[in-house]
Order: structure tokens, then C-alpha cells, then sequence
């Protein structure tokens, strides 16, 4: 009896803990993306970027997510979103999940990678920091944040017009660790970009929106099949990557109950990991395999069962750009004067050899290295004679005639493509200033939403939709962006750095290194346009008395047109006279008593009342004088204070000699 009931108490406390843990509302998960698409650049307008990022807005809505999104920003408001975005997922607890996507230029210098604003001018290399965004300067502080998922996805790695005068950047973007709970994925591999696209929609932001809609994938799913469909479409030109340190499965999306069944016998990544690459039984399936996990261990297996296939040289290529960027990652790491000396020696002329250089003259060390020195350990070995010949070029694209086309992966590592994605219309163009386009028709099938899990938010405040666009479709402006849109102040060309609603370009410090002192700065840490720098009062004598005018001077105040010249001085004494009312008219002219003092011209002349007129135009000596006191002429009894005399030829009048 006592058996019994110890056992229907413990069913009990079971039940009701699978109740309350089922609570609608308990642990639910809330997700936020902001989307940025940049395709008006000063340089040259890009033909997908902004349909893009209204492609992949519109997926992600479906997919659970409340979405800010914007196209073509300039440097200060792409801070300032990047700000808003870090708290409105901070505020949202942990429980939060956060996604960028930027589309756009992305360009690597000194191992950091930088979105590039519309009117950034990037004439030489050293140009980069000042002018575009470091993705880091809004990864870390996202990272380092409680939310359960992070992801960041760069549609950038492209051909660029930039840093033409200077010395060379490296080609695409620059291989990088994710921070745990966090996810990064760029549209091209590491130190490669992308070929050019046209109208509407770019391989990348399509086939990310197809994986989204198929439903039911988990992450690192959804970026294997997404790699192979963009090698496919773009004719084995453009190989994603993504690396994740996410524990656990994250679904994007889930097929309801009542949806079609999926594509059958198709292969998930963690099979093919567990599979030797021998056992797929012919090159080109080996092929499709090698490209699925995007492994330096996985393309060493395929070059060693078929080094004669028709995809060897393709496949030599990617494991020798691949080996080259983990090789600078850990140098860029470990930031020291004989990993980079070591850099140089294995790769004398990589795509990283000016950005070694400069971080060896930061360090004060000097480019050649002595011969003593002792090798830094990059854990990979050294490259193969053949593999400079792919490493070695200024720009690394997997086409040309040395690369035959990839095959195309069988079915149970990617399905066939749905015919709604074979051909997506384009969109209408956005009607309002800095809007997403809006797809023409809804790319996510109504069978397909988020998971249970997911609590989805009410679109925002508004009409719903835009201009000329879809209904369901919300994708909210960045409060940065809305107040540019509103005040409607232009954006001058070139002028980075313009802050919202002042329009006047700012000073931009440049971003300090992984290692110096300030690096990695926290979200407060983003440059903002320096106000005006007002002169700072004597050191030693009190404020001066004069009005300050308003607006303050931007610049320092020219120096007087008179001369200066040795004795007699050519001032006239100051005649203090203190009306009633203000004098309307100009400040009086000063002359300083002779013999003129040793020390230089003071910088401010203090009378007994204040004017409340402008002070008048002043000699600012080369160093602030020693002694604080500036010279006044006073007189010694209580005023009217006498007219002092005039120089010889000179004859003293009521408004001064003459």
C-alpha cells in the first residue's frame, strides 16, 4: 500500500511539472533581425543588395521575427542602428534571439572585416578604419549579451572599387572565430568573393530564403544545403562559409501539420560528417560531399582519392585559400613580431603581406626578420610549392577556364529547386526614402511558420504594409533612420560621419587593433562626429569677461590684420567708458600703455563691466603666456580714467587718435 501511494504521489509531481512546463508563455523565445541593404554607393550603384535585404526581411518575418530593416546609409546612422539594435535585444532578456544581415561592399584590412557605407570615400588602404563600420565594434557587445542565439550573415565578400592609390587590401573578407552562442556566415569563403550579379536578386539572398522556407531545417542545415545551391547557381564561382559555436539544435522554421511532405531520402550535415568520404563511391558525388562540410580535412580526403578528377584543381584552390586564411587568423591572433615574420616567410607574396607589414611597423619591429628568430607554431602545415600559384593573385574567384564546372549535387544531399525560386519577380521600387523593396509575392509558403516555441510579436504601430507593397509585410524603420527620414536633410557625397538631424561631418577616430589598449571598445565605444572645441580658460586667472557669441566660431579666430612691430606699440590705449545703455556699436579699440611688458600680447583684455557686444578679434599668442595676469591698463585714481596720449604725428580725438 505505502508502494502505491509513493509511486501515484511521484506521477503526480511528474504531471504537474509537464503541465506547468507546458504553460503558454513559459520560456518563450523572442527573435529580432535587423536588415540592412547598401546599393547606392558613391562609387558605384550595386544591382541586388537592396532587393536582397527586402528578400530576406520578408523570410525572416515569416520565420518569427520582428524585423528593423533599411537600404543605402551612411556611416553615423548605420552606428547609431547598430545601437538601437543592441538594445532593443539586450532589454529582450535570454531568451532573445538575435540576426544581422548586412548586404553590401564588405572589405577586410589587418585581419578585421568592415561594412562599407554609401558614401564612404576610400581612396588608399589606410582609408578603411576611418571610413567604414568594424563588424566587430557590433559583434562583440552582441555576444557578449545573454541571448541564447546569435547569428551574423555578411552578403558583402565582392569585387570592390576601392583603396586603389596605397597598398593592396586582401581579396573578400577575412576568416574569423565565432564567440559562443554565436553564428557568422559570409556569402563567399574566406579571402574570395563573389562574381558580379545582376537584377533582381542575388544567388546568396535566394538561396537563404529557400532554405528558410523548406522548413523544418536546423541551422547548420540550412547553411550546408544553402552552400551547395549557391555553388550550384553560380556555377562552383561562389562557395559560402559559416562557422557556429550554437549548442544544441536552432530551427528557423517548422512545416505544419497540415503541409505537403518534405523532399524524401535527403541527407542531413551530421550524416555526411559521419560518413567517409570513400564510401560515396564516385568523384562527383565525393564532390558534393568535400563542398557540404567545407573542411581542410575534407578536401585533403577528396584530393587523395581523386587527384585526377575533373574538380582536383577546383578543389586544390579552395583547401589552399582556405589553409592561407587559418594561417593569418592565428597570426592576427597572436599579434606578435615573429608570427608575422613567420607569415612572411610562408607566403612571401599572399594577400596578406601589406597587412603584416603594417602591424610589424605598429609594433616598432621591421619587416625583414632576423635569422635567429624562432618560427611561430600555426598548428596547419606549410603549403605545398603548387598552392602559392592560387594563393598569390590579387583577387580569388573560383571561375575561369582553369576550373571546370562543379557537378551537380545529388538529390539526397539537395533537392531540386521549387519552381516559385527558379524566377522571383522583381520588386516594385520603394516609394519612400530609405525603404526595403518589397517582394512581389510572398517567398515563404502559408504551410510553413515559426517554431511553438517562438513568441511571435504584433507587426508594429502603423499602416500596415508600405506604399504599393504587400499587407503582411512590416519591416520597421531603425529610429535612427526615421529621424533622417523625417528631417529629410540631405547627404552630402563623401562626407562620412554625418550624424542625424546635423548634417555637418564629424572627425572619426580610427579603431584600434585586437590587442592595443581600448580594443574591442563596447557598444557606447562607436565614433561620433566631434562637436567644436571651445579655448579653455586662463590657467590661473578667472573666466574671462567677455560675452561668448553664439553660435561659437567652428574655427579659431584669424589674427588681426594690424602689425605687431617692437616699440611704440601700434594699439591705443583702451578707453573705458561705460554707458548706460550697450553701445550698439563696435567694441573700442585698445591700446596698450608704453613701454609695451616683456611678456607676450595677453589673449584676453579684461575690462571692469562686461560688454555685451562680441569681443572684438584678439592675438592669440604661439604658447600660452607663463603669467596669468593679463596686462589692463588701469588708471590709478577712480575713473573717468584719463586719456592717455597719442603717438608722435598722431592727435587724440573722442573716438581714439588719428
Amino acid at each position: 500500500m505505502g508502494q502505491f501511494v509513493r509511486t501515484s504521489f511521484f506521477c503526480a509531481l511528474v504531471f504537474v511539472a509537464l503541465t506547468l512546463g507546458q504553460r503558454p508563455g513559459h520560456a518563450e523565445e523572442t527573435r529580432f533581425a535587423l536588415v540592412i541593404g547598401n546599393a547606392e554607393y558613391k562609387a558605384g550603384t550595386l544591382a541586388t543588395p537592396a532587393n536582397d535585404a527586402g528578400l530576406v526581411a520578408d523570410a525572416l518575418q515569416a520565420a518569427g521575427f520582428t524585423v528593423t530593416g533599411a537600404r543605402d546609409l551612411d556611416q553615423a546612422t548605420l552606428r547609431e542602428t547598430f545601437r538601437e539594435f543592441l538594445g532593443q535585444v539586450s532589454a529582450a532578456g535570454p531568451d532573445a534571439v538575435a540576426l544581422v544581415y548586412l548586404a553590401g561592399y564588405g572589405l577586410q584590412f589587418e585581419g578585421e572585416n568592415y561594412f562599407v557605407p554609401i558614401v564612404a570615400d576610400i581612396a588608399r588602404d589606410v582609408d578603411v578604419p576611418l571610413q567604414a563600420i568594424r563588424i566587430s565594434d557590433f559583434m562583440q557587445p552582441l555576444a557578449s549579451m545573454p541571448g541564447r542565439v546569435k547569428i551574423v550573415i555578411l552578403d558583402a565578400a565582392r569585387q570592390n572599387p576601392f583603396a586603389r592609390g596605397g597598398q593592396p587590401l586582401a581579396s573578400g573578407l577575412a576568416l574569423v572565430d565565432p564567440a559562443p552562442n554565436t553564428a557568422i556566415a559570409f556569402n563567399a569563403a574566406p579571402g574570395t568573393v563573389a562574381p558580379d550579379e545582376q537584377r533582381p536578386y542575388g544567388a546568396y539572398a535566394t538561396s537563404l530564403t529557400e532554405m528558410i522556407a523548406a522548413g523544418g531545417l536546423s541551422l547548420d542545415d540550412i547553411f550546408t544545403r544553402l552552400r551547395l545551391r549557391v555553388s550550384e547557381l553560380t556555377q562552383g564561382a561562389e562557395v559560402p562559409w559559416y562557422a557556429s559555436q550554437i549548442d544544441g539544435p536552432f530551427f528557423m522554421t517548422e512545416r505544419s501539420a497540415d503541409a505537403p511532405p518534405p523532399p524524401p531520402n535527403t541527407m542531413p550535415i551530421a550524416d555526411i560528417r559521419n560518413r567517409p568520404m570513400q564510401d560515396f563511391g564516385n568523384p562527383d558525388d565525393a564532390y558534393a560531399a568535400a563542398v557540404a562540410l567545407d573542411t581542410i580535412a575534407g578536401y585533403q580526403q577528396y584530393l587523395s582519392l581523386y587527384p585526377d578528377s575533373p574538380y582536383s584543381q577546383r578543389v586544390a584552390a579552395m583547401l589552399a585559400i582556405r589553409r592561407e586564411e587559418i594561417v593569418w587568423r592565428r597570426c592576427v591572433t597572436a599579434d606578435t613580431p615573429p608570427a608575422y615574420w613567420s607569415y612572411l616567410r610562408r607566403y612571401p607574396n599572399g594577400p596578406h603581406v601589406w597587412d603584416a607589414r603594417r602591424r610589424l611597423a605598429m609594433l616598432g619591429a621591421v619587416d625583414d626578420a632576423p635569422p635567429d628568430f624562432a618560427l611561430f607554431d600555426f598548428g596547419v602545415p606549410p603549403p605545398p610549392p603548387d598552392e602559392l600559384e592560387f594563393v598569390d593573385q590579387p583577387i580569388v574567384i573560383f571561375e575561369g577556364p582553369r576550373f571546370r564546372p562543379p557537378p551537380q549535387p545529388p538529390a539526397f544531399f539537395l533537392p531540386t529547386r521549387p519552381r516559385e525560386f527558379s524566377a522571383l519577380p522583381p520588386p516594385s521600387p520603394p516609394h519612400e526614402r530609405f525603404n526595403l523593396p518589397i517582394p512581389a509575392a510572398a517567398a515563404i509558403p502559408i504551410f510553413i511558420r515559426p517554431p511553438h516555441t517562438v513568441a511571435v510579436r504584433p507587426p508594429p504601430p502603423g499602416p500596415a504594409g508600405a506604399p504599393g507593397g504587400r499587407a503582411e509585410f512590416h519591416v520597421s524603420l531603425p529610429g535612427a533612420v526615421q529621424s533622417r527620414a523625417t528631417s529629410g536633410a540631405p547627404v552630402a557625397p563623401g562626407t562620412p560621419g554625418v550624424r542625424p538631424g546635423f548634417g555637418a561631418p564629424g572627425a572619426v577616430a580610427p579603431l584600434p587593433h585586437p590587442g592595443t589598449p581600448g580594443a574591442p571598445p563596447p557598444p557606447s565605444a562607436f565614433v561620433k562626429p566631434a562637436a567644436p572645441t571651445p579655448l579653455p580658460p586662463h590657467p590661473e586667472a578667472p573666466a574671462p569677461a567677455f560675452v561668448k557669441p553664439a553660435p561659437p566660431p567652428p574655427h579659431p579666430t584669424p589674427a588681426p590684420a594690424f602689425e605687431k612691430p617692437a616699440p611704440p606699440p601700434p594699439h591705443p590705449a583702451p578707453t573705458f567708458e561705460k554707458p548706460a545703455p550697450p553701445p550698439p556699436h563696435p567694441a573700442p579699440t585698445f591700446e596698450k600703455p608704453a613701454p609695451p611688458p616683456p611678456h607676450p600680447a595677453p589673449a584676453f583684455v579684461k575690462p571692469p563691466p562686461p560688454p555685451p557686444h562680441p569681443a572684438p578679434a584678439f592675438v592669440k599668442p604661439p604658447p600660452p603666456p607663463p603669467h596669468p595676469a593679463p596686462v589692463v591698463a588701469k588708471p590709478p585714481p577712480p575713473p573717468p580714467p584719463p586719456k592717455p596720449g597719442c603717438p608722435p604725428g598722431k592727435t587724440a580725438t573722442a573716438t581714439g587718435c588719428k
